[in-house]
């Protein structure tokens, strides 16, 4: 390795493993997998960081003084706020609303279920204190802020032990000058404990939601700077000469100080990488309708992207709490390599939830783990190999697999070891399954027509099996799948949304205050950015606005041209794009029915310039496999010899017949009876699923021993 070279450096924390994606500025890649930490996150990044280094004959010292770009993505926040081990929070509102949090929005999450529990809040309620202020929705002052109300406010947090304050005033959205203030004064009376506003967050309408964001900004507040502070100075005591960025829930990075001021947008931040990942590798076989799956030690995360732009949400929700600021829609369910196969009290098999994570993790680590795993399972089938597993780095325990297996599932059910371990693969399938469905079929998008792309150390052993119950007739498996998201970090785009409250209805809006507001808003951005860093030609300036039909309770995020100024008929084109919108995504518009416009949005890009992978020489010739193994198909009723290939063996135009499997050091892939799979140039993998072009339907496969 050149010392010369310049990195981009990805880092991705799961539950069992943290991933590490390096890039040089010449194109190449190299992918690590470390064994995560939970206890302390960082001594994960700091191992493996030495590790990365070793292998690229350097020191870590030289490797960070020459990286350009380290984008993190972390799950301490998601962690603190499903765990519930955050610190104390305080809520300051305006007198008489300190049970919207209680209330919530009036819905119960499963309206039917009568024995329901009500969610517990993050602040309880004898720290959920008023204060006498008013703010009308036109911005009017009613009532001026008491602040001696503020300050007995500020003595009683302190009494309670109080960490962090958030401050959620009514119609603070159109005029914060209260909450400003009382930030101010709480600051002065509590100094060391964090403020954050509401307006700050989410300056959006909607009491609950945007309270929640507040509260869970500063819930995560105090973990996520401390934890952050700690990274930093690690990284730059070893050599880091730059900014750390952060990836958010919007799917774009941004810098430690910007995610401090909404500490919200660090929620699901790593799953939110996998579109950028998915996205740049799609566009090397033209392919910009997507299914993203990332299934890793813990969870399995889909996402859909259509058109090239990935599904985006304002109602994703933690813990059942809401988020509010708009993010990548991410299923994610506990499905992944370490995810426990059980026996209920019934005597039906059941796979997940929980996950024997990286601590002890699956029985065949040998780490003193005792429960059957789906990696269990795919030992004992012979997808997955002793010897090869993290590219010979870890050996696997096949004993402790069967042994596991027949203790939990094959007894208690009894049948044999090898139909348990089938059940187990076929069971987490299902469930890999639902989710993928609930993101696609069930909002009216046909999968068949869509490519599928496997993620994610586990995704590739069963991505091919998932298209053909779908009907899906393509899968890629990035060149980088064992580590997707934290490559996905490396070339995704720094990002700053911005939005401002301005309804009005059509036909009495002005649109000089439309043209007033994106003004404002695209400065804001545009400054944001060019403190990143970022030369006017690297900035991206994206325009939408929330619109409704009158009556309607929730309302869709409309894409809108930029333009200098607005008019009356650049009005009735953005009544035109929503009627559009509308009958899209619900089969029906009503264009008699008056529209009422909420948000204008600013999405402000900064982005990265992206080093041209190396494209390895192309050699179109089929391989014939290096050795063969027994392995269980389903298709098969049993064991059939199967080609086993390296993947550094296979070289750009490579063509597999199935059955086969694909080793490489972060992932493994199958190839099943009668699909095929073909190396790309840039390293990627594609897999042609036998399944009928039309219907859909699995063809029946010609079980042969694979070439």
């Amino acid at each position: 390795m050149s010392d010369e070279r310049t990195f981009r450096v990805g880092i991705d924390i799961g539950g069992t493993f943290t991933d590490f994606t390096v890039v040089d500025d010449g194109g190449s890649v190299f992918l690590w997998k470390e064994d995560s930490t939970p206890d302390e996150p960082t001594r994960a990044i700091m191992t493996g960081l030495s590790a990365v280094a070793d292998v690229l004959d350097t020191t870590v010292e030289r490797l960070l003084e020459r990286t350009s770009l380290f984008v993190h993505g972390t799950t301490a926040a998601t962690n603190a706020v499903i765990q519930r081990n955050g610190p104390a929070v305080g809520l300051l509102c305006t007198e008489g609303f300190r049970d919207v949090l209680y209330f919530r929005n009036g819905y119960k999450p499963d309206r039917f279920n009568i024995h329901l529990e009500h969610p517990v809040e993050f602040v309880p309620r004898h720290v959920r204190l008023g204060v006498p202020e008013r703010v009308l929705r036109d911005g009017s002052v009613h009532r001026p802020l008491d602040e001696e109300a503020v300050r007995s406010a500020a003595k009683a947090f302190r009494e309670a032990g109080v960490q962090s304050v958030a401050v959620a005033f009514l119609w603070s959205i159109v005029n914060d000058v209260h909450e400003r203030r009382a930030a101010e004064v709480l600051r002065e009376e509590l100094p060391g404990i964090h403020v954050i506003t509401s307006a700050e967050v989410l300056a959006e309408i909607r009491e609950w939601e945007r309270t929640s964001a507040t509260v869970l900004s500063a819930y995560i507040l105090p973990v996520m700077s401390a934890y952050m502070k700690t990274l930093e100075g690690q990284l730059a005591d070893r050599g880091l000469g730059r900014s750390v960025l952060i990836m958010q829930i919007n799917g774009g990075c941004a810098s430690v100080d910007e995610v401090l001021r909404r500490p919200v947008n660090t929620l699901h931040s790593g799953p939110a990488a996998a579109p950028a990942a998915a996205a740049w590798y799609a566009k090397d076989i033209g392919a910009d309708d997507l299914i993203t799956i990332d299934m890793g030690g813990t969870s399995f995360d889909v996402c859909v992207i259509a058109g090239g732009r990935p599904s985006m949400s304002r109602t994703i929700e933690v813990d059942g709490q809401p988020v509010g600021v708009p993010g990548v829609e991410v299923e994610s369910i506990g499905a992944g390599g370490g995810s426990i196969a059980w026996v209920d009290s019934g005597g039906a098999l059941r796979v997940g939830p929980r996950s024997a994570g990286a601590v002890p993790g699956p029985a065949c680590y040998g780490a003193g783990g005792t429960a059957p795993t789906v990696t269990d399972a795919n030992v004992v089938l012979g997808y997955l190999h002793p010897d090869a597993f993290l590219g010979g780095r870890r050996q696997l325990r096949a004993d402790l697999s069967e042994a596991a297996v027949k203790r939990d599932v094959a007894d208690p059910l009894g049948v044999s070891v090898v139909d348990a371990a089938a059940g187990i693969l076929r069971v987490v399938n299902a469930n890999m399954l639902g989710a993928i469905r609930s993101v696609s079929v069930e909002r009216g998008v046909d999968p068949r027509h869509f490519t599928l792309v496997a993620g994610g150390g586990a995704g590739g052993i069963h991505a091919a099996s998932l298209a053909r119950a779908l009907g899906m007739q393509r899968v890629l498996v990035p060149l980088e799948a064992g580590t997707f998201c934290a490559f996905g970090m490396t070339v995704t785009d720094v990002r700053h949304d911005h939005a401002r409250a301005l309804r009005g209805l059509s036909g009495s809006l002005a649109p000089e205050a439309v043209t007033g507001v994106f003004a404002e808003l695209e400065s804001e951005a545009q400054h944001r950015l060019l403190d990143d860093g970022f030369p006017a030609d690297q900035i991206e300036i994206h325009r939408g606005v929330d619109v409704r039909y009158l009556g309607q309770i929730h309302e869709l995020t409309i894409p809108i041209p930029t333009v200098d100024a607005y008019g009356p008929e650049e009005m009735l084109d953005i009544e035109k794009r929503f009627h559009a919108a509308h009958a899209t995504q619900f089969g029906y518009s009503r264009e008699e029915v008056t529209v009422e416009f909420l948000h204008w949005r600013v999405t402000g890009l900064g982005r990265m310039p992206v080093a041209e992978r190396h494209r390895l020489r192309s050699d179109e010739r089929v391989i014939t496999g290096a050795s063969t193994r027994e392995v269980y198909f389903e298709q098969a009723s049993g064991f059939i010899p199967t080609a086993i290939h390296r993947a550094t063996e296979l070289e750009p135009g490579a063509l597999i017949s199935g059955p086969a499997i694909i080793e490489a050091s972060s992932t493994t892939l199958v190839v099943n009876p009668s699909d095929a799979l073909t190396v790309r140039e840039n390293g990627s993998y594609v897999i042609d699923v036998a399944v009928h072009p039309s219907t859909g339907v699995a063809l029946d496969a010609q079980i042969g021993t694979g070439a």
